[in-house]
């Protein structure tokens, strides 16, 4: 048991230390972005100005997550985790909203706290998703 408390504390630090890495080159891309923008002699966005650039995104990172996953689904936990593994940070708030308007828009299902995609009704150009598993 000892041995796998170490390789998971091993396993966090490592993860630490790459999420380091990881704001250290956003960071140098702020700066080549900031450096580009002097260059076109354009206004430079800050990463906040950006904010409802990526909030338009949400949808399609949790949407294509979800699609990968295929019938099983994933909790909202595997969803941050499968976006965080992309390199993207979404809010859990955001993401547990996200997840229940499409479910109460019958784009999604959930079983056993387990999100999926319900599969579109074949037909005349429709494109409504199926009644819900009940």
């Amino acid at each position: 048991m000892k041995r796998l408390q170490d390789e998971r504390d091993r396993l966090v630090a490592q993860m630490e230390a790459l999420r380091s890495q990881m704001e250290a080159l956003r960071n140098q891309v702020v700066g080549i972005d900031r450096a580009i923008a002097i260059l076109d002699g354009t206004e430079f966005k800050a990463p906040d100005d950006r904010h409802r650039d990526r909030t338009r995104n949400v949808k399609d990172t949790v949407l294509g997550l979800l699609a990968s996953a295929g019938q099983p689904g994933l909790s909202v936990n595997q969803v941050l985790d499968g976006a965080q593994n992309k390199g993207v940070r979404l809010d859990r708030g955001t993401v547990s909203s996200l997840l229940s308007r499409l479910k109460r828009e019958n784009v999604l299902d959930m079983k056993d706290g387990q999100y999926f995609v319900r599969p579109p009704i074949q037909g005349a150009g429709n494109k409504t998703h199926a009644a819900p598993l009940n």
